[in-house]
């Protein structure tokens, strides 16, 4: 797939359709919380599936199935490798979201068809005016060239194929800004598509007047989220470097009017508290998101202080978060961060890392703790799992059982709510530290290796 040649929509098209999306999140079942029905199921399976992609900290580094083999995957560029994480996880969530809402009901033949059409329509019933000058011109020459090549075969979902790019590449000119310049609302335009198509379901009559609506919402969580960082930069007095980089990327892609821009910039060099910022109601996993972010900031630097820590606990409470929140979002984001320090420009300090990673094994060796008894629990009635580590007191386990170990280790971890984002791809931190920490001291330390 290339992503710089007019049609590469249709190509990628053409690819899932022979490669078929599944029609359950592979995080589908796996809790953040202990309470039933406070949030909704599928937006917590949501958060699992996308988080390891980077795209909920307004970094997409990875792809969502990061078994799958793509066409010519190894030739993609950083450009490409974007869209391609975008276009996946936003089809995944959203024939995922067709086949839990129809479920029992109407069992669609082609749920990712209509998932295309859902797109469609979302995305160009809410774009924007074309850019003027050169940026517009340069918009318009690949409509003309794209709809050239319909009469050929070769493209046919041109609109959708130039606004998909457009967002993608409005926080900056990818080919000269540092990986950091990606547009950091990319999650907020997949999520409000997956809400649109929900509302389709529910009530198709009200499909104009409930994208209005859901597009409001976004640019009002979008400027809330761009106030937020402000107050997090500032939440420890003095503002770096690494924050105002992040910060300005965010606001160039934010699609904010102009003199809403600059006050917004005017804000970042004054100053802004917690108490001034207006939150608008959001559903759960778009306030979620807004911790993560925020948070994102407060980590990307050197120092995590007292009065940040402060100022986080305060953020969860605004935000109407439960209080264990907190630790989850700031575990999951550490691990990420330090999973993919060498893709992330601002990690440059080895000694940055080194602590970020000090951080995860902290808060994961808490979170076991808390649910210790839970874990030995479910290894007893694992009876496989159980006579393996039995077995590895006194003889050495094979390689095929020691990955039936971790396997199945992995598998508890999942089922209990606040310890599932360390059984996703980088949160495998965890795994020794439970190793350790299981009371029969079952396993012998050649096991870590």
């Amino acid at each position: 797939m290339n992503f710089d040649r007019p049609g590469w929509f249709d190509r990628y098209l053409e690819f899932r359709r022979a490669e078929p999306l599944p029609r359950e999140l592979p995080t589908s079942g796996m809790r953040l919380f202990e309470q039933a029905g406070v949030y909704h199921e599928q937006d917590q399976a949501t958060y699992l599936f996308l988080q390891p992609t980077g795209l909920l900290f307004g970094f997409p580094v990875a792809v969502p199935f990061p078994e799958q083999i793509y066409p010519q995957q190894a030739y993609l560029d950083e450009v490409g490798r974007v869209h391609l994480i975008w276009l996946d996880s936003l089809f995944a969530c959203l024939v995922a979201d067709r086949h839990y809402l129809l479920s029992g009901v109407h069992e669609e033949a082609d749920p990712f068809t209509r998932a295309v059409r859902a797109a469609s329509a979302y995305f160009l019933g809410a774009a924007e005016a074309p850019r003027a000058g050169l940026a517009g011109a340069w918009e318009r020459m690949r409509t003309v060239s794209a709809l050239l090549t319909k009469g050929r075969g070769r493209v046919s979902h041109p609109g959708l194929e130039r606004e998909i790019a457009r967002r993608i590449r409005s926080g900056g000119d990818l080919l000269h800004v540092p990986q950091y310049a990606y547009n950091g609302f990319l999650f907020l335009d997949l999520y409000y598509c997956v809400a649109w198509q929900r509302a389709l379901i529910q009530d198709s009559s009200q499909r104009h007047q409930t994208r209005d609506g859901l597009r409001e919402q976004q640019m009002r969580v979008r400027e809330a989220l761009l106030r937020l960082l402000i107050a997090a930069a500032h939440a420890s007095g003095d503002v770096d470097e690494v924050e105002l980089r992040v910060f300005e990327r965010f606001l160039v892609s934010a699609g904010l009017p102009q003199e809403r821009i600059q006050g917004l910039r005017d804000e970042m060099r004054t100053g802004l508290t917690l108490d001034r910022i207006h939150i608008p109601e959001a559903p759960w996993l778009v306030r979620r998101h807004l911790l993560d972010l925020t948070l994102m900031l407060i980590l990307a630097d050197r120092n995590y202080t007292e009065s940040e820590q402060v100022f986080a606990v305060e953020l969860v409470r605004r935000l109407g978060l439960w209080e264990e929140e907190l630790d989850q979002s700031q575990a999951a984001l550490a691990a990420f961060l330090v999973r993919n320090e060498d893709t992330l420009h601002f990690l440059r300090a080895r000694t940055q890392v080194s602590l970020l990673a000090e951080r995860v094994a902290g808060r994961a060796q808490a979170m076991l703790r808390k649910n210790l008894d839970r874990i030995v629990n479910e290894v007893r009635e694992t009876r496989e799992l159980y006579d393996l580590l039995l077995k590895s007191r006194n003889e050495t386990l094979t390689a095929e059982e020691k990955g039936k170990v971790r396997a199945q280790l992995f598998d508890i971890l999942k089922t209990i709510p606040t310890l599932a984002i360390f059984a996703l791809p980088g949160g495998s931190v965890a795994l020794p530290i439970l190793i350790r920490l299981l009371p029969f001291n079952l396993l012998p330390t050649s096991f870590e290796d």
